[in-house]
């Protein structure tokens, strides 16, 4: 099954959400109703293939931003149908330049909020698949950023 996206060039999601919230499992399902879709991740800069394990150095968090930006701007100069990128997106500033590149590239750009309300942090911390620690989710939970305007 194929859905097609109304826009000139394609459709990007931007995912918004605590880790352990069911970013990447949203993701994954977007994948399987359209094949032609690229997931981009800021955490896949700390993914080793060998090993397949996350290695979270918080000093490179910046490093790998910009990295990921780098392949999102390239998945646009190929025309991919479809773009989700997969990170917290915690603040406004953390996706507002991935949204507003999207726009001035002709997609159909959609900010997507997991709502967190109503699961415990001790939850989202057995969740995520990146050890993020339940201190750091509880500071992220106070940060966050509901207001998208």
């Amino acid at each position: 099954m194929s859905i097609n996206f109304p826009t000139k060039t394609g459709t990007i999601f931007i995912l918004r959400g605590l880790p352990g919230i069911g970013k990447t499992t949203l993701a994954e399902v977007i994948r399987l109703i359209h094949k032609d879709t690229q997931v981009l991740s800021s955490d896949d800069f700390f993914y080793d293939p060998v090993t397949k394990t996350h290695s979270f150095d918080k000093e490179r968090i910046q490093e790998a931003h910009k990295w990921n930006f780098d392949r999102y701007k390239k998945a646009i100069e190929m025309k991919t149908p479809v773009i989700i990128v997969d990170n917290s997106n915690v603040k406004k500033f953390h996706y507002h330049h991935y949204l507003d590149y999207g726009q001035r590239h002709d997609y159909l750009v959609s900010v997507v909020l997991i709502p967190h309300n109503d699961t415990f942090d001790r939850e989202l911390t057995e969740r995520n698949t990146h050890g993020v620690s339940r201190d750091t989710i509880r500071r992220m939970r106070k940060e966050f950023e509901f207001d998208i305007g």
